[in-house]
């Protein structure tokens, strides 16, 4: 399985605290039957704003070392934007980090936002011509209301969405998982990460969201979400971000 969404990199942002705890997540990963991650490092001011520079460099640390103690684990680059003004003058000095190489943009917001703040911020990335994946789509609770209209409106504009797998089962109450589900059963979403801070609480966990998902629905759907196919829709136009 393909997770899109995790913050393994050590000591970066408010996930993973050190290169041990890293190597611990990514073990629990490979058991969940994950075989590919992205390390998605949060940019966002009290979390973290970490240079590419800094999160390639430290992508490569942790590839070498997961290799070294034997973990097989393919570990991809990417970035979880919160966003603001200054992740559009990101785009222009080419500071961005794509998922995985592709044009996709993992981007996250304030949980309280609201519709045109976000429609406003999709038409931003879109005309940079990146694709914007909204992370964790289920959060953000003026979204969900209206039978989910808004999130409809943003796959129509060309965003992609993301969910948690942890919402899909229910880890943050009968609400978001009802909405989550809902999404699922609409065919609105995307991509699927585990959003994964640490080895205990948050850990990379995706083999029970997997079972259900694939008791529940048609066998392409499935493949699309934890395979993460929308990904190849949207290959960059070159290399430069591929570490």
């Amino acid at each position: 399985m393909f997770d899109v969404h995790s913050h393994i990199l050590p000591a970066i942002d408010d996930g993973s605290a050190s290169m041990e705890e890293s190597l611990a997540m990514l073990k629990i990963a490979y058991d969940e039957g994950i075989r590919t991650m992205i390390a998605t490092p949060h940019n966002m001011p009290g979390k973290g704003c970490p240079s590419k520079a800094k999160v390639l460099k430290e992508l490569e640390d942790l590839r070498e070392t997961a290799e070294n103690d034997g973990i097989k684990m393919t570990i991809l680059p990417g970035t979880e934007y919160f966003y603001r003004e200054e992740v559009l003058e990101l785009f222009e000095e080419n500071e961005i980090i794509p998922l995985a190489g592709s044009r996709c943009v993992l981007v996250e917001f304030d949980t309280g936002v609201g519709r045109t703040y976000v429609k406003n911020a999709i038409r931003e990335i879109l005309a940079q011509d990146f694709i914007p994946v909204i992370a964790h789509v289920e959060r953000y609770e003026r979204l969900m209301m209206k039978k989910q209209e808004t999130v409809k409106e943003l796959r129509d504009m060309g965003a992609l969405i993301q969910v948690n797998c942890g919402s899909i089962m229910g880890n943050l109450g009968f609400k978001t998982k009802w909405n989550t589900r809902a999404m699922l059963d609409k065919g609105w979403v995307d991509l699927l990460g585990t959003d994964a801070h640490s080895s205990r609480h948050r850990a990379p966990r995706m083999q029970e969201c997997a079972k259900y998902l694939k008791k529940k629905y048609d066998p392409k759907y499935c493949k699309k979400l934890l395979m993460a196919e929308a990904l190849n829709e949207y290959p960059a136009y070159d290399t430069n971000n591929e570490a």
